[in-house]
């Protein structure tokens, strides 16, 4: 069972707040404003870098976002927490050009050809590593960080931000990284500690880079954490087996329509995984749903219920698992028949839009 810890609870809760910033745009004031609101749950955090937003162009939602909030670890020594929002459900670049990208590539940090990732989750680490706030890059502003050794410092993320928290730790803490072969290094022996959490995560890339991971972060990254819940879809992406598993038998228990452009679209999905050889970063389960009852409604068909559950499991779910009751949340889908519906045609319309 997972049982998270208080500082779990903190870093989770700035990693849920850039999703937030990013959904609606905030500037730093209202970012700023919104972890305050939090205080009595969280502590004190100050923004200290960002939020950058990045538009892929021009009338567009926001695709990507990131900040870096200080705070105390009780000693009176900075924590600095990295959090890097997940996909932007309005952001058809997000879907298209990020998440559903798995084309492998080589990972680019390392002189090492069998490291490959895959190519959405590279274009996304790219985006985050060329922000700008004040002038400084993320890798800028760690840097200018003075004491290091006596800093703790947070990556974090959920869904998109779960496969990009884990490249953008092995990209800035791993000693040999090409972005650290200049005066901005910032890689791991500078800092007091340095830690992890992803949640809702992907597979991002194959046993190669799994082994390199660990062996350049090793136990240095205490603890390199990635919360998963069993009967989360998206974290089944894009382990071959894993994603299978999805529908042999169906994770919900539900009984797809063969021809419905849900049930093609997972298996399409399902031969772009089982073409390719990415692993999990930690292949057991952090925690199990638990599946949600629907209301009673004639509007259900198991094709609503399947996106609803699917919806609830990947975000609901997890506040929960983290016992973050003060963060906000969408409406259960599984207790809302016609918005679920509402849902499952919008995703017919982006999915097969001839249908």
């Amino acid at each position: 069972m997972f049982t998270p810890t208080s500082v779990q609870q903190q870093v989770f809760s700035l990693s849920w707040l850039i999703n937030s910033a990013a959904a609606n745009k905030w500037d730093t004031i209202q970012l700023q404003s919104a972890i305050n609101a939090i205080s009595s749950n969280i502590g004190t955090w100050t923004v200290v870098w960002g939020p950058c937003l990045y538009y892929p162009s021009s009338n567009t939602p926001v695709a990507n976002a990131m900040f870096v909030a200080q705070g105390d670890d009780g000693n009176g020594n900075p924590v600095y927490v990295v959090a890097i929002a997940g996909t932007n459900k309005s952001s058809t670049y997000d879907w298209m050009s990020e998440d559903l990208d798995a084309t492998p590539i080589q990972w680019p940090y390392a002189n090492n050809s069998a490291l490959q990732v895959t190519t959405g989750d590279n274009l996304g680490l790219s985006i985050l590593l060329q922000m700008s706030s004040n002038g400084n890059t993320l890798q800028q502003f760690l840097a200018s960080i003075q004491n290091k050794n006596k800093a703790s410092l947070w990556f974090t993320g959920h869904s998109l931000g779960g496969a990009l928290s884990p490249m953008m730790t092995l990209a800035l803490m791993d000693s040999n990284s090409t972005l650290n072969s200049g005066s901005d290094n910032v890689s791991i022996g500078n800092w007091g500690s340095a830690s992890l959490l992803a949640t809702a995560g992907p597979s991002i890339g194959n046993q190669a880079f799994v082994n390199y991971f660990f062996s350049a972060l090793g136990s240095s990254v205490t603890p390199a954490s990635f919360v998963w819940n069993a009967i989360d879809v998206v974290p089944h992406a894009w382990n071959a087996a894993t994603m299978n598993a999805i529908t042999n038998p169906n994770i919900y228990g539900l009984a797809l329509s063969s021809t419905s452009c849900l049930a093609i679209t997972i298996q399409k999905l399902q031969a772009a995984a089982s073409a390719q050889s990415y692993v999990m970063f930690q292949p057991n389960s952090s925690f199990n749903g638990p599946l949600q009852s629907y209301s009673n409604s004639y509007l259900w068909n198991p094709q609503s219920k399947f996106l609803a559950q699917t919806a609830y499991q990947h975000v609901n779910a997890y506040v929960t698992a983290f016992g973050t009751t003060w963060l906000s949340t969408p409406a259960n889908l599984c207790q809302a028949a016609w918005e679920a519906e509402l849902a499952l045609t919008a995703f017919n319309s982006q999915a097969c839009p001839s249908s």
